[in-house]
């Protein structure tokens, strides 16, 4: 059987378009921030914003607002990949936003678990800590789900403008110990 050129030089040009868009998928929405945390990124007005959001609805997500700021991480402070199995310190600054959210999610799927604003308690010197872990530890605490491979997410919703010169400081993960 014999295929005409034309047939053969549509096929490889679908099949690279295909290719193309799916590892823009995977790419597009998602900046590195500080070689950890990567920010899920929508703007409207920028030209790949279709494949930013289509790689929220990829993994069954809605697209962050626009007035939000959306963070995962799926490593710890020394590079290792976060396990349910293990204890973790998250700690920074005071998230500075109306309403902020934790959450802990295996990689592509839902959130398992989370914690809010609303829960939090706060120190008085604008720096937040919360455990997270499988048992209870003192302090603010999220409790893990035995889910295996894990990364967590920080939603900033309606974050207050950050100061001239002031560069957004996103919380720091510290392995406590492993089960």
């Amino acid at each position: 059987m014999k295929f005409p050129l034309g047939s053969v030089v549509l096929l490889i040009g679908v099949v690279s378009g295909y290719a193309t868009g799916i590892s823009a998928l995977g790419r597009a929405g998602q900046v590195s921030v500080d070689g950890k945390w990567m920010q899920g990124v929508v703007n409207a007005k920028d030209p790949s914003a279709l494949y930013a959001i289509g790689h929220f609805r990829q993994e069954g997500r809605l697209p962050p607002n626009h007035a939000a700021l959306y963070f995962t991480r799926a490593v710890d402070d020394e590079g290792n990949a976060l396990r349910s199995g293990c204890s973790y310190q998250l700690s920074g600054p005071q998230p500075s936003a109306r309403w902020w959210s934790v959450s802990v999610e295996p990689p592509g799927g839902f959130a398992a678990a989370s914690f809010t604003a609303r829960d939090a308690v706060m120190s008085g010197d604008d720096q937040f800590s919360l455990a997270l872990s499988k048992r209870a530890l003192p302090g603010n605490w999220l409790a893990v789900p035995d889910i295996g491979s894990i990364q967590i997410a920080l939603v900033m919703n309606e974050p207050y403008p950050l100061s001239k010169g002031a560069k957004l400081v996103l919380p720091t993960i510290k392995r406590l110990g492993c089960d």
